[in-house]
């Protein structure tokens, strides 16, 4: 009897199983965690529309625009969160057509409106960087203001915050080294003036080793990205200030670099963004704050003030 070889079974696969491979894929490819982790949470809301039991082959493009119309009519989001479930369902849909589970097909991404960029307002700055009873207060609330202090000196991202350790400080030189970035490019940023002595300060509290983490908790371990956020919650609402959150910083120290007319290029590389497509967006998002002091540095309106006084 001729024996019959064994072939490898690709369609029977079933869409939880390819996820599994997917994931599988991404942590070979060395994928940060948070992106990883951004995959995880998303495929939550895509199983409530399409089966983890569904084949792959029989996936096709109504499948994705069957998703698209369920998360419009039953959850209650935004169409830019509809967006954001799109970009993870394609990047796994696409996986699966490169190694053969399915037949191709585009998958465009929804259009959204841009969401207004919320900033904190002067008054919230000062109420948040405004220095506590170092006497009176304990150390997690001296720690937040810390935190808040060097968030609007250098427009640090909360994974830059739970991961930076002591040894990544440089007082000596007046450096700031950021291993752990969003495109895992090694970032230098300087201490400035005002927050030199804020850190040192901290540091002699802390009281750490060089390999301690910066920002840790109230027994010296490293906080997750969750439980900083769910701190400087409390912290913010103790200073009278209902709005949270450090991504907030990060664009509160990008508007004001843009208004005091700093350079977007170094701008751009302190946020450690990849290209200039976010920078362009802050720039677009305060243009109502730039047309302020428009007139004041306007070059014609100078030359004309000038030529008045000379006149005079």
């Amino acid at each position: 009897m001729k024996r019959k070889p064994i072939e490898v079974n690709t369609k029977d696969i079933t869409f939880d199983r390819g996820y599994d491979e997917f994931i599988f894929n991404c942590r070979a490819r060395n994928l940060r965690p948070a992106t990883i982790q951004f995959y995880d949470n998303s495929i939550r809301s895509i199983y409530k529309f399409i089966d983890p039991k569904m084949l792959i082959k029989d996936i096709t493009k109504t499948t994705v625009d069957s998703f698209i119309i369920g998360c419009k009519n039953e959850l209650d989001i935004k169409d830019i969160t509809i967006h954001t479930y799109l970009r993870a369902l394609k990047a796994i849909l696409y996986y699966f057509m490169k190694i053969g589970y399915m037949e191709k097909f585009h998958i465009p991404l929804i259009r959204y409106d841009k969401p207004v960029i919320e900033t904190y307002t002067d008054e919230e700055v000062k109420l948040l960087l405004k220095k506590p009873n170092k006497n009176k207060c304990n150390f997690i609330e001296f720690r937040n203001w810390v935190i808040c202090n060097t968030l609007y000196a250098t427009g640090m991202r909360s994974s830059n915050m739970t991961n930076l350790k002591i040894k990544d400080i440089d007082l000596y030189n007046n450096l700031i080294s950021l291993i752990t970035t969003k495109n895992r490019k090694p970032l230098v940023i300087p201490v400035t003036k005002s927050l030199q002595p804020i850190l040192r300060e901290y540091l002699a509290v802390r009281n750490g080793e060089e390999d301690d983490y910066v920002f840790c908790s109230a027994y010296g371990e490293k906080i997750t990205r969750d439980a900083l956020n769910a701190s400087m919650k409390i912290y913010n609402n103790g200073r009278r200030v209902n709005r949270t959150g450090i991504h907030r910083w990060g664009h509160t120290f990008a508007k004001q670099w843009i208004l005091n007319h700093g350079d977007i290029i170094k701008l751009q590389k302190i946020l450690n963004h990849s290209d200039l497509d976010m920078v362009r967006n802050y720039v677009n998002m305060f243009t109502k704050d730039l047309q302020k002091d428009f007139e004041e540095f306007n070059p014609l309106e100078f030359i004309n003030k000038k030529s008045i006084k000379m006149q005079k």
